[in-house]
């Protein structure tokens, strides 16, 4: 049996790690870039687990639901940009700020949203999603719009950060919320 393990960081910015159990592969579901993304159980056999240098990582900011500029909801979205199959473990993906060589854990919440996070198999192309979300004062002291990562094994896959159409990128102040990574992007993101 093949055991999995993600890194992730404790509040107080040190490495931990969450063990999963390996994990079978269940029938497929699109994503919304039309690559397969397959949920997997647990038994998947021989497909490995997937490294932080086979993986994309995009924060996408979806349009404000109202007037409530200080709310921000966002897409975490990871890519398996390699030539084969591998799969993420179940749970979340942990956010961090500093840039190449020298990223901290951004402190987070992380909550069982939409669900339990599940095993999933990316093929080629393939993604998983994320909802997150946070508040933020305009002018916040210390607040970051660049030099993001997601925090993988023991390693860092830099993140992309778009913003609004018209370029804006919200602040990260503090309150920052992660939902489980899922194999589609429906539901993920918080109201």
């Amino acid at each position: 049996m093949v055991a999995l393990v993600l890194t992730g960081c404790n509040t107080d910015g040190k490495a931990s790690t969450a063990s999963g159990s390996s994990a079978k592969t269940a029938p497929a579901a699109h994503d919304t870039h039309g690559k397969k993304a397959e949920v997997a159980y647990a038994g998947q056999g021989e497909t490995p687990s997937c490294m932080a240098s086979e993986l994309k990582a995009d924060l996408q900011l979806q349009p404000p639901r109202s007037e409530q500029s200080e709310k921000v909801i966002a897409t975490l979205i990871l890519t398996n940009r390699s030539g084969e199959s591998c799969y993420l473990p179940a749970g979340w993906a942990l956010l961090g700020k500093g840039g190449k060589y020298n990223y901290t854990t951004i402190p987070a919440t992380r909550v069982s949203y939409p669900g339990a996070g599940r095993t999933i198999t990316l093929r080629p192309g393939g993604s998983a999603f994320a909802g997150t979300r946070w508040h933020f004062e305009k002018g916040c002291p210390g607040g970051i719009t660049d030099g993001f990562g997601v925090a993988w094994h023991s390693s860092w896959i830099p993140l992309t950060y778009h913003g609004l159409d018209d370029g804006y990128q919200p602040p990260i102040c503090d309150s920052l919320t992660l939902g489980t990574l899922q194999p589609t992007m429906n539901g993920v993101n918080f109201t």
